[in-house]
């Protein structure tokens, strides 16, 4: 069987500092397919690319697979480069959500020999198994490689019809120790992740789940969800459960089923999901089963941007449900988004407002993010010319705060357009100034914004000396 090294790649900026606090859950879900299929394979998790070269030479396997994110594609590109300059006959494997949405990108520029489009257990499964020949390599579903300079781009592959089928996860394969310690610095207990289905109900037009799970929600069933958390909780007996799925309760009829069997055990967990999914019923049955965190995706304060999204959030619903969470004492997170392409002051305003009203309910964490155009979603077909497609870092307004190194590539970065509206600069600007006045939970104006957004000039490099002629 062939020899498998599954690498998670560093983040841009301090990684030391930017590292997840979860390990990479979809890399241990290939791992436990893998390996269960008799494959001899390995995760590796390193903190830099010097680190992760090295390690890749240092083990020589047969093939490295990595995913593809926006936030690590400059470090994965140079890892794929520098390995092949040490040692060629390394088989490179893409993945991931750019892979998937950007196949062609993605193959010729990060040098890849092979790449797995969307779900990617069993074609990679399938790869590692067939013969080292084109005609075997065409016949697998889901599978992308290059041939003499041409991209090959296979029949899709239906997704896993039963999760349920899929082995429990192996997290002896990370270092537990350091994300149970990064958790409790960030004041999270530790946890223990698992998803319980793959794909969301819904198609919010900025969001790539539509892309990468075009199908229908699959879950696992209630009792297979069961028997891994007792599974795990054997291992970990004194963390808590965290579910990722976008939609933890948009399925009443399973969510019913399964708080029926989890309140026997007694755990505590944490989810995602929609504020307006819930009633106060089914918050009470919530907390009697173990909840303790639950985040929710807010993006806008806007109505009619919630409609234009396709996310129709029912703002009124959202606040409702905070204020029942906080009678409970249960701690909620909610995500903010800034910046889209026809965004006004005034929405943003909005939004931020929103946020603070949720702060004073009882909101105890929260996220903004700068808008992405991922390729492949609908906001992106919709706004093709839009000056920002990836190139703000989601982290940067904290980066520039805690005063971290940022590199001579990107601080022109900021310089350039953010939107029709904003530079990236004054985007970094107006998401640091929100982040203030939710914690201070103080409501703005979009006139306090404007002139904020009209003091925040480019920062523009000072003239280099080219001899007698220097400009002035």
């Amino acid at each position: 069987m062939a020899r498998l090294l599954i690498v998670s790649p560093p983040l841009h900026f301090e990684q030391h500092l930017r590292r997840s606090f979860q390990p990479p859950l979809n890399l241990l879900y290939l791992y436990a397919y893998i390996s269960s299929r008799g494959h001899e394979v390995e995760l590796l998790e390193c903190a830099s690319v010097d680190e992760t070269v090295a390690a890749i030479l240092d083990r020589s396997p047969d093939f490295v697979g990595i995913p593809l994110y926006y936030a690590s594609l400059e470090n994965t590109f140079a890892i794929v480069t520098r390995t092949r300059q040490r040692s060629p006959d390394i088989r490179m494997i893409a993945g991931g959500p750019c892979l998937t949405m950007e196949p062609e990108r993605m193959m010729r520029e990060g040098g890849f020999d092979f790449g797995v489009l969307g779900e990617g257990e069993e074609t990679l499964h399938d790869l590692l198994s067939s013969a080292p020949n084109e005609e075997a390599w065409s016949a697998i579903k889901g599978l992308v490689f290059m041939l003499n300079g041409e991209l090959i781009v296979n029949q899709l592959r239906q997704p896993i019809a039963s999760l349920d089928a899929l082995p429990f996860l192996d997290f002896s394969v990370v270092d537990n120790d350091y994300y149970f310690s990064f958790q409790q610095k960030m004041g999270i207990p530790p946890t223990v992740f698992l998803n319980s289905s793959r794909g969301c109900s819904f198609r919010c037009s900025y969001c790539c789940t539509p892309v990468l799970w075009p199908g229908p929600v699959r879950r696992y069933s209630p009792q297979r969800m069961i028997d891994e958390i007792r599974f795990q909780l054997e291992r970990f007996p004194d963390t808590e459960i965290g579910f990722c799925d976008d939609s933890f309760f948009s399925d009443r009829n399973w969510l019913k089923e399964f708080l029926r069997l989890v309140k026997p055990l007694s755990i505590k967990f944490q989810c995602i999901g929609r504020a307006d999914h819930l009633t106060p019923a089914i918050i009470g049955e919530l907390v009697d089963s173990g909840l303790t965190y639950i985040a929710f995706g807010v993006e806008t304060g806007n109505s009619s941007r919630q409609k234009r999204l396709h996310k129709n959030l029912d703002l009124a619903k959202l606040v409702a449900t905070m204020k029942e969470l906080s009678r409970y004492q249960v701690k909620t997170k909610c995500f903010f988004m800034l910046g889209f392409p026809d965004e006004t002051i005034e929405e943003i305003a909005e939004t931020i407002n929103l946020a603070v009203t949720l702060k004073r309910l009882g909101m105890n964490f929260f996220s903004i993010f700068p808008v992405t155009l991922y390729p492949g979603t609908e906001l992106a077909r919709q706004f093709p010319t839009s000056h920002f497609q990836c190139g703000l870092d989601a982290h940067l307004p904290e980066i520039i705060r805690d005063h971290l190194e940022i590199s001579q590539a990107d601080q022109e970065k900021l310089d350039s357009s953010f939107n029709a509206l904003l530079t990236q600069r004054q985007m970094v600007e107006v998401v640091s100034f929100a982040w203030e006045k939710i914690e201070k939970a103080e409501t703005v104006s979009a006139d306090e914004l404007q002139h904020l957004i009209n003091r925040t000039e480019p920062q523009r490099s000072a003239p280099v000396a080219t001899g007698p002629h220097q400009e002035k």
